[in-house]
C-alpha cells in the first residue's frame, strides 16, 4: 500500500500539471478563433468595397452586371475538409440577394461604374 501512495504522490502532481497546461493553452487559443469564420473582404480604398456595384468580366465572356463583391473563399477558414475545387472562390452577392461563387483565377477585369464609388 505504501508503494501505492508514493506512485500516486509523484503522478498526481504531474497529471494536474498537464492538464492544467492544456486548459491554459485552449484559453489562450480561444480569444483568437471565432465561431462562424467570415470570407476574406475585398476592398479597395476609395475605389472598391462591399457596397460598390460593379460589373465582373469573365474569361470565358460570360460577365456579371451590377453585383457586389463581398469576398474570398479560403479553405483555411473551413473547418473539416473543404473540396479542392472550392478554395480561392470569388463570392459575388446580386441585387436580388443572391450569391454566386465563380473561380477567383477565372476574372478577367472588374468594371465599376463612375456613379457608384
Amino acid at each position: 500500500m505504501q508503494t501505492f501512495y508514493q506512485t500516486l504522490g509523484l503522478v498526481t502532481p504531474v497529471v494536474a500539471a498537464i492538464i492544467l497546461l492544456a486548459l491554459f493553452f485552449r484559453w489562450l487559443a480561444g480569444g483568437t478563433e471565432s465561431v462562424e469564420e467570415k470570407p476574406d473582404r475585398i476592398a479597395l480604398k476609395g475605389v472598391l468595397n462591399e457596397k460598390t456595384l460593379a460589373t465582373v468580366h469573365l474569361s470565358g465572356g460570360r460577365s456579371f452586371e451590377q453585383v457586389r463583391l463581398i469576398g474570398f473563399t479560403k479553405s483555411e477558414s473551413f473547418k473539416g475538409m473543404m473540396p479542392y475545387e472550392l478554395s480561392d472562390m470569388l463570392i459575388l452577392e446580386h441585387q436580388d440577394g443572391r450569391r454566386t461563387l465563380i473561380p477567383a483565377r477565372s476574372v478577367r477585369s472588374i468594371e465599376i461604374a463612375p456613379e457608384s464609388t
